[in-house]
């Protein structure tokens, strides 16, 4: 009687076992992407499934590098602010400052050169989904510090814009990502100090991009405002770094419809009479959607 009891308690436990089975969720078998937890939005938007066009270019700048005359940057300064308005060189209030102890003395910081490219992506149909187009400028600070050796100041300035109705369905591309970088091809030369320094996530809000320094009790500064309509401006990661032979690169990364602008500034300290030695590159990309 016993053995029939324990038998029939073990075949309703097993039955009970099959049927709780059968109840259990299925799990899937995809992995978790523990790294998409750890990024921002707009991180995260970069690495979205659409597909990512994109563009770049890269020089070495010396001396013998043709640049632009005083007058012919002055001329695409203007032609750049009736092309972006306030997304232009020097964005929204254009300041280069000379603050002097000698009033009788204005010559501090004057221009030395610069340079410009232009970037368009284009989808896998040759179609142009974004451009960009892409300045550094090079000043130079008349004092010396107090070791005889020249300063100077890169300003950085990118402007990007999608390009609507590439495709018959109406707007399929969005901005992604774009920097301006500046890498100094000489270890003799240092990167001082740079700006923006630190990440900006902005709504419509103005950034300002500032350098200042004082020697020989002479004081100089240069700087800009910019609207960041949206998303993220910032240094570079890994693409930044202060002493010898530094680099400084300023970054938008995001996913935006319609035009934005960056500016960045950065310092370098050379020995007296040494001519400018870097790599200039820029890049640009956009998705489609």
């Amino acid at each position: 009687m016993k053995s029939n009891m324990k038998f029939g308690i073990g075949t309703l436990l097993a039955a009970m076992l099959l049927v709780s089975m059968a109840f259990v969720p299925a799990v899937s078998a995809e992995p978790v992407n523990m790294k998409s937890f750890e990024m921002t939005d707009v991180e995260r938007s970069i690495n979205s499934s659409d597909q990512v066009f994109m563009a770049k270019m890269s020089k070495t700048i010396t001396p013998d590098t043709p640049g632009l005359s005083e007058k012919d940057f002055e001329d695409y300064v203007e032609k750049m602010k009736q092309k972006y308005g306030e997304a232009g060189v020097f964005g929204i209030e254009p300041e280069i400052s000379v603050k002097v102890s000698n009033p009788d003395n204005m010559e501090n910081i004057h221009y030395i050169n610069s340079w410009t490219e232009y970037l368009e992506v284009k989808d896998s149909n040759g179609i142009v989904m974004a451009s960009s187009d892409n300045l550094v400028a090079l000043y130079k600070l008349d004092k010396t510090d107090e070791l005889g050796r020249e300063h100077y100041y890169y300003w950085h300035w990118s402007s990007a814009q999608n390009r609507e109705n590439t495709e018959p369905l109406g707007d399929d591309s969005n901005l992604r990502n774009f920097w301006n970088k500046v890498k100094l091809d000489n270890s003799n030369y240092d990167l001082l100090v740079y700006s923006p320094d630190a990440d900006i996530i902005g709504d419509e809000d103005i950034v300002t991009v500032s350098l200042g320094a004082v020697y020989q009790g002479v004081s100089c500064a240069i700087s800009g405002d910019f609207i960041l309509h949206q998303d993220k401006v910032r240094p570079k990661p890994g693409e930044c770094q202060v002493g010898s032979a530094g680099k400084y690169t300023v970054e938008w990364i995001g996913n935006y419809e319609g035009s934005q602008s960056v500016n960045g500034a950065c310092e370098e300290r050379r020995p007296y009479g040494a001519g400018y030695d870097f790599v200039w590159d820029t890049y640009l990309s956009a998705s489609q959607f």
